[in-house]
């Protein structure tokens, strides 16, 4: 099953999966979801810059044989360290498809997606919210490093870094 670039067609199946994993979105997250779903209209850029996005880099999908997408994955850059790294962007299987392997695939084609655009660093953040705790375990395990924490109302937000090009531990378990 392939991880392909997000179509316009499949936008609102990615979308749906975002918010049905990401239950609990910021205002400031939810702008830049649709910022990264419309980049290049005005209210996409618009939604970009309130969410201090610089730009997206990419968007993808993986989907079954019958196209329904069982997953998510992105780069883009903070206009606050643009330099310095590129984000990923709502990472995410669909509950019923996890314990797969499809998680470590998304994981691996990120990082090779921002390699191949020049990129040495990768972050992320997730949060210590139950439902993220196989990511945790996934991003760990692929070298993404703990770098800070900061205390939400609800949830702690998890800060990870990858430098890439290090090596990478075996991957043995199937997420």
């Amino acid at each position: 099953m392939p991880i392909i670039p997000c179509s316009d067609e499949l936008m609102g199946q990615a979308e749906s999966l975002v918010r049905s994993v990401f239950r609990s979105m910021t205002p400031i997250e939810r702008f830049s979801f649709a910022g990264i779903r419309r980049p290049g209209s005005f209210a996409g850029l618009l939604l970009m810059f309130l969410a201090g996005i610089k730009d997206k880099v990419a968007f993808d999908v993986y989907v079954d044989e019958s196209r329904n997408v069982l997953g998510t994955t992105g780069l883009y850059r903070y206009k606050r360290d643009a330099g310095e790294a590129v984000w990923v962007a709502w990472f995410c299987v669909a509950p019923e498809a996890r314990g797969q392997g499809i998680g470590q695939a998304l994981i691996e084609h990120t990082v090779t997606r921002a390699r191949d655009a020049g990129f040495d660093r990768i972050r992320l953040y997730t949060s210590t919210d139950p439902n993220e705790a196989a990511a945790q375990r996934l991003y760990a395990k692929n070298g993404f490093r703990e770098i800070g924490r900061k205390k939400g109302m609800f949830t702690t937000k998890i800060f990870r870094e990858k430098r890439i090009g290090e090596t990478e531990p075996s991957n043995t378990s199937n997420d």
